[in-house]
């Protein structure tokens, strides 16, 4: 196994952001930049929203202090040579209405500014009032060319959600930054996620939480650095403190030497064949995954020839709940509704094909011309389309929302449909006979 270790030297600053006060914050954090530089840190931790304390719908315009603060950081990165780290409100002008994040930034002396947008939301504090579900998980490298390793932010919640740290690991994280906000009424957790994500990816976590009542949140602290065996490094006391340890990157692989479980699944992971699933199989696993309190999407077609139009519409579609179903025409209600020539692909193909995407969770054919049988049936929470159609259009549109669900309709983002590909392969041929 190559490996490239490195010693950093980590600070954790554990203290209590005061509520809309960002020049108070920054006072404090830059002092606690200064003197972290000063004692040799190669990086800083912050907690969430240092900048902000805890956030309301009435502090949405606190966003567009960061800017500034970006900058502020990126001087002092670069004249103290130490990487700052820790999460601020974000607005986003690209999005539409100027959509505001929680994000974890990583300041590096060099300039080098890479973000990352807080995936998981906490609903109890009304997060999603607030900000916008973030989507893209992140990992870079940290250190300089001879001797790096590779580094990854998550936000507070992100910690409860082994899958999205696991994915990290994954892509080689080997160090785990987690900015939180985190409330002493669940103290205990906050410690017991923190070794078990560091114990089950074999990797460093470092964890900065806020000490003290900012807003109507009330943070519990117990800041620390965990290593690749679960071992603590670091535990700061409560209050308002400021930690350091040293860190070696290359215990991570003598810990995995022994076994290695940072590893992506293979044999389990789950195939095509078994998400295509009969009608009465997916009664059964639509029951069991609403017992567990999740949601489903679900929409239809034919998906003769996949294409980029499908594969988007199908992942906006699958963000929209906690698993998808596709109903696939089967070969005679293709027939029937687009003439004897088509489908080119039987059922069975295009139900593998699709049942190969990560976006879908199962599919299941049916044989009628629309799947209102199906749609009676399943009752899905979300019922999705085409932006082409209209909603009083939509087979069985009327019964999901009758019965508490909702329809949502996809904007095409690919001009291109499986139509248009065989009159451009029919084109094509004919031009090639013409020229023979």
């Amino acid at each position: 196994m190559e490996a490239f270790p490195i010693k950093p030297i980590i600070s954790i600053y554990q203290f209590c952001p005061v509520q809309s006060d960002v020049d108070k914050n920054w006072y404090q954090v830059e002092r606690a930049i200064g003197s972290a530089a000063r004692q040799g840190a190669d990086l800083i931790l912050l907690p969430e929203l240092w900048s902000t304390g805890a956030m309301d719908e009435g502090l949405a315009h606190l966003a567009d202090s960061t800017p500034g603060l970006l900058s502020a950081m990126k001087d002092l990165a670069g004249r103290l040579g130490i990487t700052i780290s820790g999460s601020m409100p974000e607005r986003c002008w690209d999005a539409p209405g100027g959509k505001i994040f929680n994000t974890s930034f990583l300041v590096f002396p060099s300039g080098r500014i890479v973000g990352y947008r807080k995936i998981h939301l906490f609903a109890p504090m009304g997060e999603e009032r607030i900000f916008s579900q973030g989507v893209q998980p992140v990992v870079t490298s940290f250190g300089d060319g001879s001797s790096q390793s590779s580094i990854a932010p998550a936000i507070c919640f992100d910690l409860r959600f082994p899958e999205l740290i696991r994915t990290l690991a994954f892509q080689g994280m080997e160090i785990l930054l987690v900015s939180a906000l985190w409330p002493i009424v669940r103290r205990q957790h906050f410690d017991t996620l923190l070794r078990c994500r560091a114990m089950e990816n074999q990797c460093f976590v470092v964890a900065a939480n806020a000490w003290g009542a900012s807003g109507n949140t009330y943070a519990g602290g117990g800041s620390g650095i965990y290593g690749p065996q679960g071992e603590c490094l670091l535990k700061l006391a409560d209050g308002e403190v400021l930690g350091f340890a040293r860190i070696d990157t290359s215990t991570i692989y003598e810990v995995r030497k022994n076994f290695l479980t940072a590893r992506p699944p293979s044999d389990w992971w789950p195939r095509s064949e078994n998400k295509v699933v009969s009608f009465e199989e997916l009664i059964c696993v639509v029951k069991r995954r609403r017992r567990a309190g999740q949601k489903m999407a679900f929409t239809n077609g034919c998906f003769d020839i996949l294409h980029a139009g499908h594969v988007t519409y199908l992942e906006a579609a699958r963000r929209l709940a906690d698993f998808l179903v596709v109903g696939l025409n089967s070969d005679e209600s293709v027939r029937r509704l687009k003439g004897s020539s088509r489908p080119i692909n039987t059922d069975g193909a295009r139900a593998r094909v699709l049942a190969a995407l990560s976006s879908v969770d199962y599919v299941v054919i049916f044989q009628e011309d629309t799947p209102l049988r199906l749609i009676e049936r399943l009752l899905p929470d979300i019922l999705v389309k085409g932006e082409d159609w209209e909603e009083e259009k939509i087979v069985g549109a009327g019964r999901v929302k009758e019965a508490g669900g909702r329809v949502v309709r996809i904007p095409f983002v690919h001009d291109i449909s499986t139509t248009r590909i065989l009159k451009e392969i029919t084109k094509r041929k004919d031009e090639k006979d013409e020229r023979m």
